[in-house]
């Protein structure tokens, strides 16, 4: 097809110069646009054209030695050297256009010696060398677009069917030279592209991208791939280029982080010199910042392919599996394109995966990483999805009772309770535990710690009553089995203590939460994490009780300790959100509404959009410019929360639900008393129908409404 924007381009390049270097990978049409241009031009002031396949030095002076005994400007007898000279002189003295074209020519300095110097000639110079750009301007040469892609495939196949011709491409790349060849195997079958592309993921390249009988470009895909791929590889005598373009196969097509890849060594250098080659000779290209590495998806696929046969797979998997333990080993720690690597290894190594248990154990051990550094970062939704399918790959590739299933359970757990899916967590709570007391029994502190969990999933998922007899006797049973001074005994204290406060219970939970903040000083002292923990929770109950000074004081000794920066990622605003809360209830406005703006801009910098995070944290802010006053922006900003949870977690979600009861909440307090009345009764209607009557959040909704004609505050849950 023709390139109509490139073809101007090197018009416009030899219209103001006499050379014009034509830079791509293979297969990307450099040889072809050459052609193009050479045709228009002899339909207009060309004389006479000198096409050179100039991959061997030899093989350029013998076409210009040809060219000159054609031409009689030298006898038949004149050695080749001789003649090849005799044929450059000629052509640069001749007053007609002339055009020299060097196609895939490799050896800059080689190419250097027969570049004319003088006269009315222009050079075209096609490679995937980039040395070649000190020669003259540079036209680069990529893939096609989707949408010449599609068009190109459906003239080669002689199919009219757009849609499935743009999964064919895209599957190919886009790649002309790739296109090209599959649009002839699919004309010569009379397949549908359907069924080129069942074949595609399925037969071996050579079958399915052949050279194509009569089309100027010699080799196969997989030819040319190869040969590229061996030419830079020659050129390293120790090993790294092979070692980095397997990798580069290995890992996310999306490309690699040169930061990343300089972790294979001790000495980062070699690397970025190694990775310079392989861009010079575009088997690999940089990003436009330098910092993203990529290999096409069709030279991943051959170079994967030769690893297999050659038998080094095994070892390209030992070394990406090395790079990304380091990498996730590293701080700070790294982002979700590491993920997509484990991914992307996982995927590619389920051959050697049956045969290797180390291998293997390493890559579960990765993929469990992945779930929770996914969960980490506020991916939720696909934190959800990857560990559901990670805890599947353990069970088929692990003994149901091993510990790697365990850990891949609690991974996918911690997904779900951060995504506020918290019912959906409990089944795997309860297979948790149960299988605690099958392998461990009753009284052993790993049956405490999983009975713990499950609570804590039945208090996040409104499953109160559940949860308050899960804490009460697990409360008892980690004294008992593990000691008043146990990890765990503080973990059962505390729940019990949420749960009562989830309950509207504040009686108890007050003194508990008071007890749980004594022991942890005792026990651990004032700075370790598990106090800080105990003193932000007790802080949020005293403000909820109207002590919003008691509060303020025990959530600035947090700050004191340095807790804004103990966490990161979807847990940067945790404490912050709650001390802004009570500097609003301690009628600090400004200093609240102006803190909480920062954690909405910060978490909007770093978390998705509908992360249930961010969510929450803009109704804190909701929250606190109700407080201050600011009654517009205030019910924007609720009624925008009720509808980013309605759409993330469903309407009948407990927190869809509870965002709905703020607003109402907030309505009332600037007296808009018949909306609030409206909203509050079926916000009753919806918690009695999904969580029943008698449910503390049902309770509390109708207590709500009870009191609208007496306050204009409520207290915020």
């Amino acid at each position: 097809m023709r390139r109509e924007e490139l073809l101007a381009e090197v018009a416009t390049v030899l219209a103001n110069s006499e050379v014009c270097v034509l830079m791509g990978g293979r297969g990307v049409g450099k040889t072809h646009l050459a052609a193009t241009h050479v045709r228009d031009q002899l339909c207009a002031d060309v004389a006479r054209v000198l096409w050179i396949v100039a991959d061997d030095v030899a093989a350029v002076v013998t076409s210009f030695a040809d060219f000159a005994r054609q031409a009689g400007a030298v006898d038949e007898v004149v050695d080749t050297e001789p003649a090849a000279r005799t044929a450059l002189r000629w052509l640069e003295n001749e007053s007609e256009r002339s055009v020299i074209v060097f196609d895939n020519a490799l050896d800059a300095d080689a190419i250097a010696r027969w570049m004319p110097q003088r006269g009315n000639v222009h050079v075209l110079i096609t490679t995937t060398n980039q040395e070649f750009t000190v020669f003259g301007a540079t036209v680069h040469v990529d893939v096609l677009t989707p949408a010449q892609a599609v068009t190109f495939l459906c003239s080669r196949a002689g199919l009219d069917d757009p849609r499935a011709a743009a999964l064919v491409a895209r599957e190919l790349g886009q790649l002309p030279l790739a296109l090209a060849q599959a649009g002839a195997v699919i004309r010569r079958h009379r397949w549908s592209f359907a069924e080129y592309l069942a074949g595609f993921r399925s037969m071996p390249l050579r079958s399915l991208l052949p050279r194509v009988p009569g089309d100027n470009y010699p080799r196969t895909l997989e030819e040319a791939t190869l040969l590229s791929v061996s030419e830079v590889e020659d050129s390293d005598p120790n090993g790294l280029v092979r070692r980095l373009i397997d990798l580069l196969a290995v890992l996310s097509d999306a490309g690699v982080r040169r930061d990343l890849l300089r972790n294979l060594l001790d000495e980062p250098r070699r690397v970025d010199e190694a990775l310079g080659g392989l861009a010079n000779a575009s088997v690999v290209g940089f990003d436009v910042t330098g910092t993203r590495v990529a290999m096409h998806r069709l030279t991943r696929q051959v170079v994967l392919a030769r690893a297999r046969t050659e038998g080094r797979i095994r070892d390209t998997v030992r070394d990406a599996l090395m790079l990304l333990t380091r990498v996730t080993e590293a701080q700070p720690a790294p982002g979700v394109d590491v993920v997509d690597h484990i991914a992307e290894v996982w995927a590619e190594t389920q051959t050697v995966l049956v045969s290797d248990d180390e291998i293997a154990a390493e890559l579960l051990r990765l993929r469990r990483w992945s779930v929770g550094r996914l969960t980490a970062m506020g991916e939720f939704n696909r934190a959800v999805a990857v560990g559901r399918t990670v805890l599947t790959e353990h069970r088929a590739l692990a003994p149901s009772d091993h510990e790697a299933v365990a850990l891949a359970r609690r991974a996918l757990i911690d997904a779900y309770m951060t995504a506020d899916r918290d019912n959906e967590a409990i089944p795997y709570a309860e297979q948790a535990l149960a299988d605690r007391v099958r392998l461990a029994g009753l009284d052993h502190p790993s049956t405490v710690g999983a009975r713990n969990l499950l609570g804590y999933c039945c208090e996040c998922g409104g499953q109160l009553d559940r949860a308050l007899t899960i804490h009460r006797y697990n409360l008892v049973e980690s004294v008992r089995v593990c000691g008043p001074d146990a990890p765990s005994t503080m973990g059962a204290r505390i729940n019990l203590a949420s749960t009562y406060r989830s309950m509207g219970d504040l009686a108890r939970a007050v003194p508990l939460f008071e007890e749980n903040l004594a022991e942890n000083v005792r026990v651990y002292g004032p700075d370790h994490g598990s106090t800080i923990n105990a003193r932000g929770e007790l802080a949020r109950i005293y403000v909820r009780t109207g002590r919003a000074a008691e509060g303020v004081r025990l959530h600035e000794e947090n700050a004191a300790l340095g807790t804004d920066q103990q966490r990161a990622d979807i847990h940067l605003t945790w404490w912050p959100q709650y001390r802004a809360a009570a500097y609003s209830a301690a009628g600090r406005h400004d200093e609240a509404i102006g803190q909480l703006r920062a954690l909405v801009q910060r978490v909007d910098d770093v978390l998705p959009h509908d992360n249930p995070q961010a969510i929450r944290l803009r109704l804190f802010l909701a929250r606190a410019l109700l407080a201050g006053r600011r009654h517009t922006e205030a019910l924007a900003l609720f009624e925008r929360t009720v509808a980013d949870r309605e759409r993330v977690l469903g309407v009948d979600h407990p927190g869809s639900l509870n965002a709905r009861r703020n607003f109402g909440l907030a309505l009332a307090a600037i007296g808009r008393r018949r909306w609030a009345q409206a909203i509050l009764s079926a916000v009753v209607s919806d918690y009695t129908r999904v969580l029943g009557p008698e449910h503390p959040y049902t309770r509390t909704a109708q207590a709500n409404i009870a009191s609208l004609p007496k306050s204009r505050w409520f207290a915020w849950g």
